[in-house]
C-alpha cells in the first residue's frame, strides 16, 4: 500500500520530478496553459459568475449543496412531506350541512303550507383513525429526510471523485507540459548541432518526432481534463469553464482498513439504507391504517325541521258551519331530530387496501435485503480494486524514484556530446515510458479511490480513521 505520508499528486505526475530541471518553474496549474491552445478565451470571459477562483474542495461542495437541481428537488420533496405530517395532527373536523325548503299552494280545506329543513353532521374517527394517519404521516416524513440525507451523500460523494480526477489531470497535463519543455530544449540543441554539422538533418528530425509525440499526449490530456470539468460542473450542478483551475492538496493515501470493517462502514455510513429502513417502516404504518379503517365509521348529526300552515278567509267560505267565516288562521311547529348512522358489517370493509398493505411491507423488506448484499458486493469490489490500484502504483513508484536525476542526466550528457543522439533517445525514452506508466497508474489509483469513496459514502480519511475505532 501507498502510506499516508507519500507525494503530493503533483509529485505523481513528475511536477515535483522535473522541478529541478526547468529553471523558474510555474505551479502545474501554470504549466498547463503551455499545451492549452492559444485561441481559447481568457478566464475573464468564461468565469461562472460567483464561482471562486481557484476552486477548492470544500467551495466545490458548498456550491452543489446550493445549486444541484436534484438537491433542490429532494429538499422540496421534504418540505411537502413534513407539512402533510403537520396537519395530519389536526383532527379530521368536516362537518356537512344540509338545507331545504318547500312551499304549497293554497287549496281548499289545507290552505297554504312551508318547510324548512336544516341539518349537521359530522364523521367521528374512532378506533384510532387518527393516531394511525398520522403515523403513516409522520413515517414518510422521516424517509424524506433520510432521502433527503442519501441525495446529498451521492451528489457529494460524486463531486468529490470528479474534482480529484479532474485535479489528476489537471497536474497531468502541467507534467507533460513540463515534459514537452524539455524536449523542446533537446530540439534546440538537436538543430544547433544540425548547423555546425555534427549531425544529419534526419537524424536531428527525430528530436522533434520525439517531441510531437509529447505534444500529442499533451493534447490528449487537455482534452480529457475538458470533458472531466464539464463532468464535474454536472456533479456540482453548474456549467463550469475550460479555464477553470482547481486547488488543494491531494494525498495519495493507502487504505488502512480491513474489508469486513470497510462492510460494516458502508452499511451504518450510506444514507440509502436508512431511507429503505424507514421505507418498511411507512408500508407497517400504512398496514396499521388500512386495518383501522376496515372499521365502521359512525356518524353523528343534528337536524331542525320547520312546517307552517296558514288559513286565510277564502279557505272557508261557502262551508255552511261556520257563520261570518274565519279571518285566518296560522300555526308553526318545530321538530329536532337527532341522528346517528353506522354501516352494517355484512361484507369485510378496506380487504384489498390491507392485503397491497401486507404486500408492500414484503416487497420493501426484499428491497432492503437486496440492498445489503448489493452493498457488500459492492463494496468488496472496490475495496479489492483500490488496493490493487494502489499495489502497481506503489510500484511505479519504487521504479521511477531516480528518473528525475536520470532525465536530467541524459539531457546534459547530449547537450554536451556526450552521448550520441540515438543513445539519448533510447534511454529517454524508457525514462518517459516509465513515467507515462506511472501516470496512467495514478489515473486508475484515483478512479479506484473515487469508487470506493462513493461505494462507502465516506471518504478515505474517514474510513481510515473510522476503520481504526
Amino acid at each position: 500500500m501507498v502510506s499516508r505520508q507519500t507525494h503530493r499528486l503533483t509529485a505523481m505526475a513528475c511536477a515535483a520530478l522535473l522541478a529541478s530541471a526547468i529553471p523558474g518553474r510555474c505551479t502545474a496549474q501554470t504549466a498547463t496553459n503551455q499545451v492549452a491552445d492559444s485561441s481559447s478565451p481568457p478566464l475573464s470571459t468564461l468565469a461562472t459568475p460567483g464561482l471562486p477562483q481557484p476552486l477548492t474542495l470544500d467551495e466545490a461542495l458548498a456550491l452543489a449543496r446550493r445549486t444541484h437541481p436534484d438537491f433542490r428537488v429532494a429538499a422540496a420533496d421534504l418540505a411537502v412531506l413534513r407539512a402533510d405530517s403537520t396537519f395530519a395532527r389536526v383532527p379530521a373536523f368536516n362537518p356537512v350541512v344540509e338545507v331545504q325548503t318547500s312551499r304549497g299552494g293554497q287549496s281548499l280545506g289545507s290552505g297554504s303550507e312551508a318547510t324548512f329543513e336544516l341539518g349537521v353532521s359530522q364523521e367521528v374517527e374512532l378506533w384510532g383513525k387518527r393516531e394511525a394517519r398520522q403515523g403513516v404521516a409522520t413515517a414518510r416524513a422521516r424517509t424524506g429526510a433520510a432521502e433527503w440525507s442519501a441525495k446529498l451523500q451521492s451528489i457529494e460523494s460524486a463531486v468529490r471523485a470528479q474534482f480529484q480526477r479532474a485535479s489528476f489531470l489537471q497536474d497531468r497535463l502541467g507534467a507533460l507540459s513540463e515534459l514537452t519543455e524539455l524536449d523542446r530544449r533537446v530540439v534546440t540543441a538537436s538543430q544547433a548541432r544540425v548547423r555546425d554539422g555534427s549531425i544529419t538533418p534526419v537524424t536531428g528530425r527525430l528530436t522533434e518526432l520525439d517531441l510531437l509525440r509529447l505534444e500529442v499526449e499533451g493534447r490528449r490530456a487537455q482534452a480529457d481534463l475538458r470533458q472531466a470539468l464539464v463532468a464535474l460542473g454536472l456533479s456540482i450542478g453548474v456549467a463550469l469553464p475550460d479555464s477553470t483551475r482547481l486547488a488543494g492538496t491531494l494525498q495519495a493515501d493507502s487504505l488502512q482498513t480491513p474489508e469486513d470493517s470497510v462492510v460494516a462502514l458502508a452499511m451504518s455510513a450510506r444514507r440509502a439504507g436508512d431511507a429503505l429502513r424507514n421505507q418498511i417502516a411507512v408500508r407497517r404504518a400504512e398496514l396499521h391504517l388500512a386495518e383501522r379503517e376496515a372499521r365502521p365509521d359512525i356518524t353523528l348529526g343534528l337536524g331542525l325541521t320547520r312546517e307552517r300552515q296558514s288559513f286565510s278567509h277564502d279557505d272557508f267560505t261557502g262551508d255552511p258551519t261556520i257563520v261570518g267565516g274565519i279571518a285566518g288562521v296560522r300555526s308553526t311547529d318545530n321538530l329536532w331530530i337527532a341522528r346517528v348512522s353506522a354501516p352494517l358489517t355484512i361484507w369485510q370493509k378496506n380487504q384489498a387496501g390491507r392485503a397491497r398493505a401486507s404486500a408492500e411491507i414484503v416487497r420493501s423488506q426484499a428491497d432492503f435485503d437486496r440492498y445489503r448484499l448489493l452493498t457488500r458486493l459492492e463494496v468488496l469490489g472496490t475495496v479489492r480494486r483500490f488496493q490493487d490500484a494502489a499495489g502497481l502504483y506503489r510500484f511505479y513508484l519504487d521504479r521511477s524514484r531516480h528518473v528525475r536525476k536520470d532525465l536530467v542526466m541524459i539531457r546534459e550528457a547530449y547537450a554536451d556530446g556526450r552521448i550520441s543522439l540515438d543513445s539519448y533517445l533510447t534511454q529517454k525514452g524508457r525514462l518517459v515510458d516509465t513515467l507515462l506508466g506511472q501516470l496512467e497508474a495514478a489515473d486508475a489509483y484515483w478512479d479506484a479511490r473515487g469508487a470506493l469513496e462513493s461505494a462507502v459514502g465516506l471518504d478515505l480519511d474517514h474510513i481510515n480513521a473510522d476503520g481504526a475505532r
